[in-house]
């Protein structure tokens, strides 16, 4: 870890005086390219698809630990043509492997590249995240600010905006969630009730605005026999619409290749595949278990 630490540290100080943002370092890349299906008059889904010249939209690069040392993204709101630079983000860790700071660098319209904010993260005394503050570059001021908070279990429970809006989790004693609730003003707004069958998480959603418009839908998690995910359904239960499912794939690293996902707005018809992401990495060194799965909680974040 300490090696890390020093190759971020200098890599950060050459940036600061000039040197090429969008180089590669570390030991890994992984570009995220992804296609979606495009749709007819009548909104049809067809073959034709998106990307065509097969464009990343974000690179990441790592040590050979799976430590994220940069990220870089392409496409802006108003432009999403690939080719045009958006966003660059440049990490610092401690000694003991906890994240510290991320510098970011931002486009303008006119494609001009400039520091814009810097996030500082803060731990506590057990090396559990606690709040993260993102700072305008120019003037060092409090830009945001997220605080996260945990039981006296020392369990994590979430976002915590304030004593009557925040996240709450509870967990079995084999540390499997079972229930993700929302508070607002002081009243339970939604939550998430989990159980487990064999490889699968069954979560069900209810909303308590009492507005007439309360509704619930499904969540079906499965996982491979290394623990991993491999799909999500999400159904609806008390009024129709859009159903979802995702299938997730890896490579024999255990790194994530490929996700799709799959969209039905009648179960009768079944799921249609509107979209994919295809991970494209390369490496410098063999990539063991636990780096495959640093490497995956960046491709897919929540």
């Amino acid at each position: 870890m300490k090696k890390t630490f020093c190759i971020i540290t200098i890599f950060f100080a050459l940036n600061l005086f000039g040197q090429n943002l969008t180089e590669q370092i570390g030991e890994i890349e992984v570009k995220l390219i992804g296609h979606n299906f495009k749709r007819n008059s009548d909104f049809e889904l067809t073959k034709r698809k998106t990307n065509k010249r097969n464009r990343p939209f974000a690179k990441m690069y790592f040590n050979s630990n799976g430590i994220l040392l940069k990220s870089i993204n392409y496409g802006k709101h108003h432009n999403t043509d690939l080719r045009i630079l958006n966003e660059i983000s440049i990490f610092k860790y401690s000694e003991g492997g906890n994240k510290l700071r991320e510098d970011i660098w931002e486009t303008d319209y006119e494609k001009n590249l400039s520091h814009k904010y810097y996030r500082v993260f803060n731990f506590n005394n057990n090396k559990r995240l606690t709040s993260e503050k993102l700072y305008d570059k120019t003037t060092d001021t409090l830009f945001t600010k997220t605080d996260y908070w945990y039981n006296r279990k020392g369990e994590y429970q979430g976002v915590k905006f304030d004593s009557t809006y925040y996240y709450k989790r509870e967990y079995t004693k084999d540390e499997k969630l079972i229930n993700l609730s929302q508070i607002y003003d002081g009243k339970l707004r939604w939550d998430w009730k989990y159980n487990y069958i064999d490889k699968t998480r069954i979560g069900i959603f209810q909303t308590y605005y009492n507005d007439g418009k309360d509704y619930s839908k499904k969540e079906i998690r499965t996982y491979d026999k290394e623990g991993r995910l491999i799909e999500i359904k999400e159904l609806q239960i008390t009024k129709d619409g859009l159903e979802e499912r995702t299938n997730i794939n890896y490579d024999k690293n255990g790194i994530i290749k490929r996700i799709e996902e799959y969209e039905s707005y009648n179960r009768e018809n079944g799921f249609e595949l509107v979209s994919y992401l295809e991970i494209k990495v390369k490496s410098k060194v063999v990539i063991d278990t636990l780096t495959a799965e640093r490497i995956n909680e960046q491709i897919r974040t929540e």
